[in-house]
């Protein structure tokens, strides 16, 4: 008799009842509900913020930029072009320079300084190329939403995307 409800209780256990695809069901449409609200609140940020060592050292709209970017073409366009911040350190100094064309590393850089090169599409910001040794900052995934951020701990580099111009206190 025992043996018979054993068998019994095992073949009930290994199947899956209504209620139990119900539940799943309902948690897989609050994980869409929860992941859909999440992307469709997502702020853009709107300013690009460049510091170092704690300081910053520039702090640029990305509308801006994007203006810059699709002027002559039309916004979308597979032509958009990108711009590109070299940012240099040389004797305890950080400077960020604007160019339109991917500078050459190798005649850009003067002699003992190190060097980051980010590259701006209006959406999209990454690092192309880093002197640093062990180059997380080039293989992070390009950044474009507000809160993200890029960074280079070897050379004391925050690269993030922020809300309009806010001041940190």
């Amino acid at each position: 008799m025992s043996e018979t409800i054993r068998e019994k209780n095992r073949k009930e256990n290994g199947r899956i009842c209504r209620a139990d695809i119900r539940l799943v069901a309902c948690f897989l449409l609050l994980a869409l509900g929860i992941f859909g609200r999440s992307v469709l609140r997502r702020e853009e940020g709107q300013t690009l913020r460049i510091s170092c060592d704690g300081q910053i050292v520039e702090e640029v709209s990305l509308a801006q930029l994007e203006q810059h970017n699709s002027a002559g073409t039309e916004r979308g366009s597979a032509s958009e072009t990108v711009r590109y911040c070299l940012f240099l350190y040389a004797n305890g100094r950080a400077s960020c320079e604007w160019c339109e064309e991917s500078p050459a590393p190798s005649a850009a850089i003067p002699e003992g300084s190190s060097y980051n090169l980010l590259a701006v599409d209006g959406e999209r910001v990454w690092m192309q190329a880093a002197d640093c040794p062990d180059q997380i900052c080039v293989h992070h995934i390009p950044i474009k939403g507000g809160g993200e951020s890029i960074i280079c701990l070897p050379h004391k580099l925050v690269v993030e995307i922020g809300g309009s111009h806010e001041t940190d206190g």
